[in-house]
């Protein structure tokens, strides 16, 4: 696996429209508000700071190979949840090679940094893979047609996701 970089997408604004089309595509069936143009506007006005939104790319010879993002608020029917991990994507080929596990804990390290005590996400079918990181299942619910489950991180506790 060559050399991996992690830096902000607004550092590298030329990759914003490939991470739109990675997300839209891959979740686009629970997110039905969200285009690509409206996700390119969006990471368009991200923080190249540890900051609240901001987007994580992880890079492999200057080409994004995934990224994880830190938003306000991810579902509009627990808003009075906040922060959360969102969008958390590998590219097929580079997927199980720990990745998605470095984009978290960076975007973990940033929320940290910017006071965050707890941290939410919600994800259809991939509790185990965050629970085996830390993450403590809330809740489970139905969203725009799936069910899906709420998990929290004590920010305040990094030592969960680096001890896996």
């Amino acid at each position: 696996m060559p050399k991996l970089i992690f830096d902000h997408i607004t550092n590298h604004p030329q990759h914003i429209p490939l991470i739109a089309q990675w997300h839209q595509t891959q979740w686009q069936h629970i997110s039905p508000h969200m285009t690509t143009e409206s996700r390119i506007r969006q990471y368009s006005q991200y923080s190249n700071i540890a900051a609240i939104p901001s987007c994580i790319l992880a890079l492999a010879n200057g080409a994004p190979v995934g990224s994880a993002s830190l938003v306000e608020s991810d579902m509009e029917t627990h808003a009075h949840l906040k922060p959360w991990l969102a969008s958390v994507f590998v590219d097929k080929q580079y997927r199980r090679q720990g990745i998605a596990t470095q984009l978290i804990q960076r975007c973990i390290e940033n929320a940290g940094d910017v006071g965050v005590e707890t941290l939410y996400l919600f994800t259809p079918d991939k509790a185990n893979f965050y629970q085996k990181r830390g993450w403590k299942l809330i809740e489970s619910c139905p969203y725009n047609g799936e069910r899906v489950d709420i998990m929290a991180y004590d920010v305040k506790n990094m030592s969960n996701l680096n001890s896996k």
